[in-house]
This record gives structure tokens, sequence and C-alpha cells, in this order.
């Protein structure tokens, strides 16, 4: 900062009388005219709104010019209001400028040598002259720069607007110089008005501000007002789109024209239901890199705050940034609408026509749900009333069923999907909730056979999704269906898999309990062995498939229990696994060791075990007739489903 001292050689003014005032300086006044003129130059800079460091520049030159000092600085206060800090100066060196500023600046406050008298002016709101500065300790901080700038009196006025310093300006003279009442008052005079000139560039620079920041919230308001009358304008093409019957591609064609982009619509799970472009369908949306963390990120922050989030390309894609929203149906998260690859970077009217988008497509996916789930209801009556093994048919199915777009005079194959069991505890696939799997098994089958566009029924029933199937020329065999359903399900599901059983060929209305009998129990089998996302027909069951086709299974039943029940019996009184290791024996070709590997056992306790076996049945193992017997029995308790 500017070297300023008080002390003994410093002289603080006080108010003057009239007769001081009048006093004559050392060196004669400058003219009258050239003082109004220079008054007049910096109110004319002031409404030419020059930059305040040019203003600043301006009344440390006429202030020099008018008073013939060597040198003249202008000190502004801090944003902190700690220190002054000099903004406009005549003759002192740039590297001074720099050092008092950077290292020496004077403070607002007593230092360790006292106050300076740039401080004290500032502070006390009063002229302070200093006639040699290495005279005054107060000074010692600014000894060096001062004498290496080559000054020795000064005179520190204070800038003063409203009642408040804003600020100094400081003179300097190279030789000792006592400045008179008649400068300080002349100086005053150039104070007052240099502070006008300052205060009114901050008012007119915060004014500016202020009017360019009403300038731009205005243009916002008309760029927002203008985006939303245009998103508004698409909103209602849409609609007009959707009520004259549009499915998600169309919807999603005429979104993508407005936008210049691709627009691609995913389910929940990121599986994909439309593009705007059939060609686009080889170039993946950027959920299909949800390796990529970016993405990943992004497509939780959507989800999770039900909100519109712009995915970055990649860097090496050449392509803008994508928008990914949330399609919302009853407060869950029914599909994701992406923007991908526009012709140029997507602006606020892009993102209002986007969201209004997805609304259009929440209710062309909502008229999906409710029509599905009609139809599912009326299916479902239909289809109970067809497998109902208790009671036959009711009067007037074949006709409910026709009003459903199917013909029951036709042979129909009977077809059941069925989320597979969860993994044992500890496997690494994580199963979801049961209800979240059961409907997206039910929108599987739904999107298969709407591709197959074949007139079928499907319907929930219980834990299963049963469909008739046309068993007529013309129509894809079953099986078919039944492995394109596998492949809608292992691109949709998200941590579940399901069996699919493919029955017989029903030909009669009172045939379908029986072929759906038929087909839970080949499930069953499927399901219980263990495997997963499999589609079995009753010509893989082998002999199972004679005993699924008994139509009085309580005989089964009653011959297991007389094979087996007192094996079974003794195992829950004892705790024992006499009939688990009976099951391995045969499992193993009646290979002792092989049965003790299985059961992780010792071979001595699996012959022990079966001593006994044959001790309670009264049986003979090494008989073919009673293996025979035995393994049959146990391929009933399969077929039921439960011990006999």
């Amino acid at each position: 900062m500017i070297a300023h001292r008080g002390g003994t050689a410093t002289s603080t003014l006080t108010a003057m009388s009239p007769a001081t005032r009048g006093m004559t300086a050392a060196s004669a006044p400058p003219e009258l005219p050239a003082w109004l003129d220079a008054i007049g130059e910096i109110a004319r800079a002031v409404n030419r709104s020059l930059p305040l460091a040019e203003i600043l520049e301006l009344i440390a030159a006429t202030t020099a010019r008018l008073t013939g000092y060597d040198f003249c600085a202008v000190l502004l206060e801090d944003p902190e209001g700690e220190s002054l800090l000099i903004k406009g100066s005549f003759g002192l060196s740039p590297k001074y400028v720099a050092e008092i500023n950077a290292r020496s600046p004077i403070m607002l406050r007593p230092g360790g040598h006292g106050e300076g008298p740039s401080s004290r002016a500032f502070r006390s709101q009063r002229p302070v002259a200093l006639l040699d500065i290495h005279e005054d300790p107060t000074c010692l901080p600014w000894e060096g720069v001062a004498s290496e700038q080559g000054y020795s009196s000064i005179l520190s006025v204070p800038l003063v607007a409203a009642h408040a310093p804003i600020g100094l300006l400081n003179c300097y003279t190279a030789q000792a110089h006592a400045f008179s009442p008649h400068e300080i008052i002349l100086m005053e005079t150039i104070a007052n008005q240099a502070a006008v000139a300052i205060e009114s560039t901050h008012l007119r620079t915060r004014e500016q501000s202020r009017i360019a920041e009403l300038v731009r919230l205005n243009e916002a308001l008309d760029a927002q007002r203008s985006a939303l009358q245009r998103a508004e304008e698409v909103h209602r093409e849409l609609m007009r789109v959707l009520l004259d019957g549009a499915d998600l591609p169309e919807i999603a064609t005429a979104l993508a024209r407005t936008m210049l982009c691709t627009i691609v619509v995913e389910d929940a799970h990121g599986a994909m239901l439309a593009t705007s472009h059939a060609a686009d369908t080889a170039q993946a949306p950027p959920s299909a890199h949800t390796d990529d963390p970016i993405v990943a990120a992004a497509i939780l922050e959507a989800i999770d705050g039900r909100q519109t989030v712009a995915v970055p390309a990649a860097a090496d894609s050449g392509d803008h940034d994508s928008l990914l929203t949330p399609i919302v149906l009853e407060r869950e998260v029914a599909g994701r609408l992406w923007a991908c690859r526009p012709a140029t970077p997507f602006g606020p009217f892009d993102r209002r026509s986007f969201e209004r988008g997805a609304i259009v497509l929440a209710l062309r996916m909502l008229h999906t749900r409710i029509a599905q789930e009609v139809e599912s209801r009326l299916s479902r009556d239909v289809i109970d009333d067809l497998l109902n093994p208790d009671a036959p048919p009711s009067e007037g199915i074949v006709e409910r069923a026709r009003q459903l777009g199917m013909d029951l005079s036709v042979s129909h194959v009977v077809l059941i999907a069925r989320p597979d069991p969860a993994p044992a505890q500890g496997a690494l696939l994580r199963m979801p909730d049961a209800g979240r799997t059961h409907r997206g098994l039910l929108s599987a089958v739904q999107r298969s056979l709407e591709r197959k566009k074949v007139a079928a029924l499907a319907a929930a029933r219980g834990d299963d999704v049963v469909v008739l199937w046309p068993d007529v020329q013309g129509a894809s065999p079953a099986a078919e269906l039944a492995e394109d359903l596998q492949r809608e399900i292992r691109a949709y599901a998200a941590g579940w898999t399901a069996s699919v059983a493919v029955g017989p060929s029903c030909t009669r209305v009172s045939e379908y309990a029986d072929a759906y009998r038929l087909a839970t129990g080949a499930l069953d089998l499927v399901q219980e062995s263990g495997r997963r996302g499999h589609v079995v027909s009753l010509g893989d069951l082998g002999v199972y498939r004679l005993l699924l086709q008994v139509k009085r299974p309580a005989e089964l039943a009653h011959f297991a229990q007389g094979v087996l029940g007192v094996l079974h019996d003794y195992d829950e009184r004892r705790e024992t696994s006499l009939a688990q290791t009976l099951r391995a024996y045969l499992d193993a070709q009646c290979n002792a060791a092989d049965a003790a590997a299985a059961l992780n056992v010792h071979v001595n306790t699996v012959a022990y075990r079966l001593r006994r076996v044959q001790e309670l049945l009264r049986i003979d193992l090494r008989s073919p007739t009673t293996l025979v017997e035995v393994e049959f029995a146990f391929m009933v308790e399969r077929i039921l489903g439960h011990r006999a």
C-alpha cells in the first residue's frame, strides 16, 4: 500500500475558520477555470460510462496535473473491508503498485508500528498530511518501497460518499513538502468530486448489471414461453396421433420427427419396446452400455428422481448428448424413454417436447395395460371353465371363446409357462418379488402372442400363465411359440427365469382339463429336477408320460404308500434318511460306493442304512422285481409332487 504515516511529523486537519480557508498556499493555486474544467472532464467520463479503472486513472492524473504533485494514487476498500488497494495511479511504477497491493496493503487497523496515515485518514474521514515519511515510525513497513519510488511527503484525503468512506486520494512529493491548509481544501474539493464520480460509476455499473440480468431473465422467460408453446403444439399433435389409434412405434416416430433425433422406448428393465426408425434397431441406445458408470448413474438418477436427465455421449462417438426420462404409470416406472443422436444439441424446446412425449406414451401404455387386463380377465374365465376337472364346461363357452377371437371347434395345444422357484440359499441369482415376476411373465407371453398375430387365448391361473394355441395349418407349432417365449423372457427378465410345458392337442372341449393336468405334471417334473428356463413336452418324459396320463392318480398314490410309507414314517419319527439313501442307491445304479459319494457319507453307512431299509420294508434289494417296484413308487411320488 501507499506509505502513509502519522506521528509527530504528521498533521491531521480539523475544521478551519473562514480566515484560515482564505490563506495563500506556498505555491500559487491553479486557476479556477482549470479546476472547473478538470471536474467537468471527470463528470464527462462518468457520463460516457467509462470503466471504473479508466475513471480512477483519470482522477489520479487530473489531480497530479492540477496540483503539480509528483505522484498520485486512488485507493479503494477491498471486498472484505480489511485493507485499501491502489486501483488508479499517476507517476507510480507498476512494480510499486503491484508490490503495495500484493505484499504491503494498507490495513484498516493499527499495525505493529501503530496506525499509518492512510488508515487514520480513512477511519477518521479527515485529511492526514505527513512531511517526511522517513521520520514517522508508523510508515516503517513502506519505507523501502517509498525510497525506491522516490517520494518523501504524503497527503491522504478520504473519499466519502453518503457519510461513509469508500477510499482515499493520496498525493506524494519527491521533496519534503508542507501541505498548506489551502492545498488541503482544494484536495478535499477534488476528492469530493472524485467520490461522487466513483459512486456514480458504481451505481451505473450495478444498474447496468441489474438491467443486463433483467434482460437475461426476460429473454429466458421468452425462451421458456416459446418452448412451452411449441411443446404444447407437439403435445397436441402427439395426442392426435394417439387418439387416431397409433401404437408405440408410431408415437415414437412422430416425436422423433419433431425433435430430429432417434426415439427409443424401453420397458422398466431396459428391453426395447419400440423405436422411431427400423434402421436404428441395429444401433443400441445408451441403456445398452450399463457397464459405463456414467450411463448407469444417469439411469439411476432418472428413475429414482422421476426426472429428465442428459446422458453424455461417448467421447469418440461424434454424437451429441442424449436425453432420458422415465415413463410413469400409477406412481410406478413402467418404462424409459430415450432421445438419441440428435441432429443438433437438445435445447429447452426439445426437453419440454420430450417430457410431453413421455406423457403421451404413458397414456398409450396405460391403454394397452387396461385392454390386456380386461382381456385377461375374460380369458381367465373361459380358461378356468375349460380346465376345471371337477365340473364340465359351462353352457355357451364356445360362444364366449369366439367373442374373444378363439374358435374351439378347431384343435388347440395347452401351453403353460411358470416362473422357476427361487434358487437355493447362497446361489448367485437374485430373484425379484413374486408379484413383479408374475406380471413380467404375463407381459412376456402377451408380447410373444402379439408378434405371432394368431388368435390365441392366454390368462394367468394361479402361478401359471396358460396359453391355448391353435393347432391348425398355417399356425406355427406350439413348440416354436415356447422357444420364442423363452427368448422373450431372457431378453426381458431381470433376475428370474421361467419354464414352459407344451401339453397335448385338444380337439374336444372335454379334453382340456386332462391336457392341463398333463402339462402341469410335466412342468412339476422339470422344476423339481432343478432345471431352469427349460421347455418340455410330453414326448420328452419317457415312462413318466405314461404315469401322467393315468386318469385315477389315487390308485398310484395308494401303491406308492404301500411300498414306501413305512420308510417315510420311520424317517419322520427317528429323523433318519433311509428313504433318501434308498433313492440315491437306485440313482447310482445300485452302486453303494457311488451312492455314498453322492450323499457325502462313508460307504459302510450306506450299507448299514440299506440293511435297515430291507428289514423295515421286508424286501430284498437283490431282486429285480423289488427294484422295479421301489423305482416305480419313487416315480409316482415325483409325478404327484409330494410323498405318496
